[in-house]
């Protein structure tokens, strides 16, 4: 696999915290210039702003932009014009908890949107160009609840099983010419995703414990450098993932509503629900348990 990586161009997505954020930083530092995008523009200033400090030769351009809807992704695209991009990294998503059937659909809409939508439409923006030069890279950000269904998180699950067989997928098609396709599918991590998804879940056994965001930041990148398609950072997860593949699904399915069920059945988890005109309310939505 080829990456060229100093004067070269990088996309980052959900680049305003978390494993986005130490991404841009990882990349900068080997001399890559940055269009970074998130929802936040104080936050996007402020990570521009740090890497600025550490690495003041490279370009760092930054697009607010809420890639849940059509005209967010276009402003990115428009933005990055006809520019080269070397290395793009889908990190931006968001996640919900609790049974589907009491979600809120347009909040599971947008989810799907930022997760699947937003990753096919960069990819198939930024790959012909990797594959016509014959250098590049994408990593794209999956989870390990990517390989078990995943009750009480089914359309995070899902979506993230999509990027993991959709990463494998490019993988196996771009690597003859030299352009790298990697899935990094990091446990529950400190990064801000727990709280953002609007329910206490520090009492399941998948998010009692955090891992801290650098050692996957590191797998990742290493990963991408490699050409690997598929990467688990901790042997902890590296155990969970594989363990599905030696259990009936149907026992595996039940293995992990046990892990995530909600604690108390009455619990009603408050989410912010963005309406299409752009405005937010806060909304409840009731958690229930199976047996």
């Amino acid at each position: 696999m080829k990456i060229h990586y100093q004067g070269r161009w990088a996309v980052v997505t959900g680049a305003s915290s978390g494993l986005g954020q130490g991404f841009a930083a990882r990349l900068a530092e080997r001399g890559m210039s940055l269009v970074l995008t998130g929802r936040n523009k104080g936050r996007l200033d402020e990570t521009a702003r740090q890497i600025r400090r550490v690495a003041p030769r490279v370009k760092v351009e930054m697009v607010a932009a809420d890639l849940s809807t059509r005209s967010g992704v276009s402003a990115l695209l428009e933005h990055v014009s006809d520019r080269p991009i070397e290395v793009l990294i889908n990190n931006a998503g968001f996640g919900s908890y609790g049974p589907f059937a009491e979600s809120d659909s347009d909040r599971e809409a947008d989810e799907v949107a930022v997760d699947i939508s937003a990753v096919i439409a960069l990819a198939r923006a930024f790959l012909p160009g990797m594959l016509d030069r014959g250098s590049g890279g994408i990593l794209n950000v999956a989870s390990t609840i990517a390989f078990q269904p995943a009750p009480y998180q089914a359309v995070y699950g899902a979506s993230k099983a999509f990027v993991l067989s959709f990463s494998q997928a490019l993988w196996a098609e771009a690597r003859a010419a030299g352009v790298a396709v990697t899935a990094l599918c990091p446990g529950p991590t400190r990064t801000g995703f727990v709280d953002a998804l609007g329910a206490d879940v520090g009492h399941t056994a998948i998010y009692r414990r955090l891992a801290d965001p650098e050692p996957v930041i590191e797998a990742g990148l290493r990963a991408l450098d490699k050409g690997r398609a598929v990467v688990i950072p901790g042997l902890r997860n590296r155990v969970v993932a594989e363990s599905g593949r030696f259990m009936p699904r149907e026992w595996l399915t039940r293995v992990s509503a046990r892990l995530l069920r909600p604690l108390d059945p009455t619990f009603r988890a408050p989410i912010e629900v963005r309406n299409r005109d752009g405005n937010s309310r806060l909304g409840r939505t009731r958690l229930g348990s199976v047996d």
